[in-house]
């Protein structure tokens, strides 16, 4: 058996879905492959793609405080940070003895994980497509307070043994490689999701705002929408409003990856996973930009340039102003599968560094 310890950064989800893109094309190359994973995301995410792991439960990483899907906290990021930094040298003691003898610590992107395993004395493997240094400095001008956690965290970063890179990138960096987008794989064929879904002959859009709850105003509208099926993912509970809205839960039976691909329209947040998986299935977006969150711009770029995507603003999303722009929306032509997973492309690299160690 070959175990590794992997760190993720519990905000949002698309680190955690990133990671289990990465494991789960590790594990189809490795079959003996063991994560153990520090975190604390929802075990029940892992558990979706993932044949066999250890869950760890562990703040290893503040990120960004969330209000809701949309818009961050940043007094009480402030507050976190200034609690959790720097981190405590009894805290990288214990987690080192955790792991010591472990092949790698990967760390997307908690860079707690590259304390622990220097102090463990295994190689720190960092997966990003920005880092919370870079995050923050946006802020700063208004934020005068993030610059002590701006500074460390920048310098814990800096001790990474590997630095990978994954394509949309916010920040170039002298790392040791670049790759494409990494998602989860589908699953499903398209027809037998629709099938499943009930929707006939209908279209489907789905709406997903990365897990975290939020008020949407518009849904009361969607009913007057007949021939098309709402998808609204990420919810608390799974149930249907009218003949037309079907609200499913986080731990619904439905994929994620698999909804996306038996959509007619994606309705997101701009964040990594979900941009990532409609890169794979090549379906039409709209992105909801986050004016704030500096990743954001990136993201919404890259949907325009590379994939068949627009994007919206939250007023405009928020009062369901692009419902009369639906047909429009729905009529782009899908565009082809993505060619390649950046999840291979980092399994196929990481792979001779895991012959090491096996028990």
């Amino acid at each position: 058996m070959i175990e590794i310890a992997c760190f993720i950064t519990p905000h949002g989800f698309g680190h955690a879905t990133r990671m289990s893109g990465i494991l789960e094309a590790l594990q189809n190359r490795i079959p003996d492959l063991h994560p153990h994973l520090f975190t604390t995301v929802p075990e029940s995410l892992f558990a979706e793609t993932l044949t066999h792991y250890s869950y760890h439960p562990l703040q290893c990483d503040i990120g960004l405080i969330q209000k809701n899907g949309l818009e961050a906290d940043l007094e009480t990021t402030i507050i976190r940070l200034q609690e959790f930094l720097p981190f405590q040298d009894s805290l990288v003691k214990e987690l080192a003895k955790k792991i010591r003898g472990y092949s790698l610590a990967i760390c997307d992107i908690s860079s707690l994980g590259i304390a622990v395993a220097q102090e463990a004395g295994i190689c720190s493997v960092l997966i990003e497509n920005f880092t919370w240094d870079w995050i923050y400095q946006a802020y700063l001008p208004q934020y005068p307070d993030l610059l002590p956690a701006i500074d460390y965290l920048k310098s814990q970063y800096q001790d990474v043994d590997i630095h990978i890179q994954s394509e949309p990138l916010c920040s170039t960096r002298n790392g040791h490689l670049v790759c494409s987008p990494i998602f989860r794989r589908i699953r499903r064929q398209r027809s037998d999701v629709r099938n499943d879904l009930g929707c006939g002959e209908r279209r489907v859009v789905l709406i997903s705002m990365g897990g975290i709850d939020m008020e949407l105003p518009f849904i009361k509208r969607l009913a007057s929408i007949p021939d098309t099926l709402f998808l609204l993912a990420g919810q608390q509970q799974s149930t249907t409003l009218g003949d037309n809205v079907l609200l499913l839960s986080r731990n619904s039976n439905y994929y994620h990856p698999d909804l996306i691909n038996a959509a007619d329209l994606v309705i997101c947040k701009s964040g990594y996973s979900t941009v990532a998986e409609c890169y794979q299935a090549g379906v039409p977006l709209l992105t909801v930009g986050r004016t704030t969150f500096p990743e954001s711009a990136v993201l919404e770029q890259f949907t325009t340039t590379e994939m068949n995507g627009q994007s919206l603003d939250q007023q405009s999303f928020l009062s369901g102003d692009w419902l009369s722009d639906l047909d429009q929306l729905i009529s782009k032509q899908r565009l082809s599968p993505a060619p390649t997973n950046g999840a291979d492309t980092v399994s196929e690299y990481l792979r001779p560094l895991l012959s090491r160690n096996r028990r």
